[in-house]
């Protein structure tokens, strides 16, 4: 479960929602599944295209040193099979006498089988040990800006978010209903007869790799309920933010 050393001083809240989502599982082919809440690593690059960070420039930001994430899931889980048709552009680039550059297609569509959520609802909550970032965020995030569309997996599922506010976090252990999903191997939890619990391991950080490269760089297990409500634990070090027990990672 989470640990006193992730919880951090303050963090910023963001509730974010959509038509549909699909944060694929790596490990799967056809048909593409999904993961029911959005991977650490997916809230990251959210995240920073929001503020306008290029592709693996906040790796560091939001390594296990420097950050914590928790997500909870607003709403519940609707799953749907979709067919999409997904073009081959491993060609070489195209250099057309007009309009923007692009890449030549090296087969025919093919259609693909793709799980994808239906109308979900997160609260995505973040601290940063970066102040000059965090004071970025609740100023562009309040304001409703955001440098790149904000979309759910998938570059054509689009999101829309609300800035929440920005709260200090109190530290304690103890028995607590948290509002996230829990991280962690073993979770002592008090099953509840309404619910219908989801355990998934998911990528956590990434680090670069070579030139323009990157790769995982560790995941984490985290265990959710799939109808969006609280979980009860025993004994785990949680934190309160805006009156919610939650738990970071």
């Amino acid at each position: 479960m989470g640990t006193v050393d992730a919880i951090p001083e303050e963090c910023i809240v963001l509730e974010i929602s959509g038509e549909f989502a699909h944060f694929r599982k790596p490990s799967t082919t056809s048909p593409a599944q999904t993961f029911g809440i959005p991977p650490r690593t997916t809230v990251a690059g959210m995240l920073a295209g929001m503020l306008g960070m290029e592709r693996d420039s906040y790796y560091e930001l939001f390594s296990r040193e420097t950050s914590s994430v928790a997500v909870s899931l607003e709403s519940s889980l609707r799953r749907l099979s979709v067919g999409i048709n997904v073009l081959t552009t491993d060609g070489p680039n195209t250099s057309p006498t007009s309009g923007r550059p692009g890449k030549h297609i090296t087969g025919h569509r093919q259609q693909t089988v793709f799980e994808v959520l239906c109308d979900p609802i997160y609260r995505v909550y973040v601290g940063l040990d970066d102040e000059t970032v965090m004071d970025r965020m609740e100023e562009m995030f309040a304001a409703g800006k955001s440098v790149y569309t904000l979309s759910l997996g998938l570059s054509e599922y689009l999101a829309t978010f609300e800035f929440i506010g920005r709260f200090d976090v109190s530290t304690h252990t103890g028995r607590a209903t948290v509002r996230t999903a829990v991280p962690g191997e073993e979770v002592d939890l008090i099953p509840a007869t309404d619910a219908r619990y989801v355990t998934e391991r998911s990528p956590a950080f990434m680090t670069t790799h070579g030139e323009g490269g990157r790769k995982a760089d560790g995941s984490q297990t985290l265990t959710y309920d799939r109808n969006g409500g609280p979980i009860e634990l025993r004994e785990t070090p949680y934190a309160i933010v805006d009156g919610d027990p939650i738990v970071f990672s």
